[in-house]
């Protein structure tokens, strides 16, 4: 293709800079955080549904055809072809956890960077995507292909919008999703939710009962924060401080009391939120919560259970002390996260998003885990779902690490996440973006960002393989 072609397009996108931040502004701005429906189109409740209006809106404003499909996703169109070119981006968030030091619905533009829930992940690269279709379009690239920008509402707990989507329209022939990492990423690992539960015991004497436990908003992060509502009528409230000191001293843990009155305390772990697919990037609060009451004697009509949560799972993101520890050379290590602890006086239950290599079976890992924590908690397997691998000789791979090479003049490469995108929804698709390699990854943790020069790059990278992919090339 004419280099012509390319250096409009960059030149473009550069032009474009603080319109691109300002409509991702309003993009932020609504927390789309998935909820109950909440009426006909809106099946993920009101703030999903208002994020993908928006979008629409805004794409529609720019030139581009648009349709909504039911509010579960929805659709931007470029151009006709014999086959159809996709880029699969979500408008949902999830939610903002703790941590925050600037306001997560609010884009905040500070030191070359902008802040936000969803700036990375994925708000940020689906107006990156969008704008690069602007970018092919107004440079006048010859395509072969139709290229379309989807859209869905439900990325971050389960995608229900997308299989919707491909149930009532054609999806596109090939593709990627900007919602991982640079260069390109062709092997996303398996998935397995599991719950742990058991039933509170009648027990006589309990120094110091535990009434509450609760962490975690979604599964798939890990949470940050974690606490626990305990009894201090046996164990006066100067002494529960005195055995927490203890116990923090001989772990380093982070532990904040507070006396409640009425002969309550409450105890609150702070650790470090992360994506579940890279725990060890966080420090799990309900892991360490759990280890400090099992450490302190706490909970004694749960002591078996919170005991085996805090022997076998803790602060252990690799599942080794659930007998779960696997790994291949392809895809990696198995990770897991405890991501939901709860807790209300009646019955515990602790879940685990684990994330599987190639190698791995979900049926057999369940029952390793069931083994490992029998007799005191019984597992429920909540969802599974199988690793996505695209052969790193394929065409679409070879031509979107052309695309990185040539924009970045960076080493090209693919290879695996154990996090899941809108890839393994479509057939001939990987993920390709956002975040370049070395940089911190911040999604879904506080302050949530990106720099500004990374994000325009992002989106020449992302016109270029558009060109590549679906334009008519030499």
């Amino acid at each position: 293709m004419d280099p012509k072609y390319f250096e409009k397009m960059d030149a473009l996108v550069d032009s474009w800079q603080g319109e691109m931040v300002e409509m991702l502004r309003g993009w932020i701005a609504i927390p789309s955080v998935n909820a109950a429906p909440s009426g006909e189109g809106k099946p993920f409740g009101e703030e999903p549904r208002r994020a993908l209006d928006k979008a629409l809106a805004d794409a529609a404003s720019l030139g581009f055809t648009v349709e909504n499909v039911d509010g579960y996703a929805g659709s931007v169109q470029m151009g006709e072809g014999e086959k159809t070119m996709g880029m699969l981006c979500h408008m949902d968030v999830v939610p903002a956890g703790d941590g925050w030091t600037k306001p997560p619905f609010e884009l905040t533009v500070a030191d070359g960077r902008m802040y936000g829930r969803g700036v990375m992940d994925d708000k940020g690269p689906a107006l990156a995507a969008l704008y690069a279709m602007r970018a092919v379009r107004e440079s006048g690239v010859p395509m072969r292909d139709a290229v379309r920008l989807i859209l869905g509402s439900d990325e971050e707990t389960g995608m229900q919008d997308m299989r919707y989507y491909a149930a009532h329209r054609q999806m596109p022939d090939y593709g990627f999703s900007p919602d991982a990492e640079f260069p390109v990423i062709n092997i996303e690992k398996g998935g397995l939710t599991v719950r742990l539960s058991a039933e509170a015991q009648a027990v006589g004497e309990d120094r110091i009962p535990v009434y509450e436990l609760y962490a975690g908003e979604a599964v798939n992060v890990v949470p940050g924060k974690a606490h626990a509502v305990v009894g201090t009528e046996t164990v006066p409230f100067a002494e529960l401080e005195r055995l927490c000191a203890a116990h923090c001293d001989k772990t380093g843990a982070h532990l904040v009391l507070t006396d409640l009155g009425g002969g309550r305390a409450r105890i609150e772990a702070v650790g470090l939120s992360a994506h579940a697919s890279t725990p060890e990037l966080g420090v799990n609060a309900a892991g360490m919560l759990l280890i400090a009451l099992n450490a302190i004697g706490a909970g004694a009509a749960i002591a078996a259970p919170l005991r085996t949560l805090a022997e076998k799972i803790g602060l252990k993101g690799d599942g080794s002390g659930l007998d779960i520890a696997i790994s291949d050379e392809e895809s990696g290590a198995l990770t897991s996260n405890l991501g939901l602890l709860r807790y209300d006086g009646h019955t515990l239950s602790a879940t685990l998003d684990n994330r599987v290599p190639i190698c791995g079976d979900a049926a057999v890992l369940t029952g390793k885990i069931a083994l490992a924590v029998s007799p005191a908690l019984a597992v429920t397997c909540l969802g599974h779902r199988g690793p996505h691998h695209v052969p790193a000789d394929s065409p679409i791979v070879k031509g979107l690490l052309e695309a990185y090479h040539e924009v970045t003049g960076l080493p090209a490469y693919a290879f695996a996440i154990g996090g899941g995108t809108y890839s393994r929804m479509m057939p001939n698709t990987v993920a390709f973006g956002f975040n370049f390699p070395g940089d911190p990854d911040p999604c879904h943790m506080p302050d949530e960002s990106v720099a500004i020069d990374k994000f325009v790059l992002s989106v020449k990278i992302f016109a270029h393989a558009i060109a590549r992919l679906a334009g008519w090339g030499d």
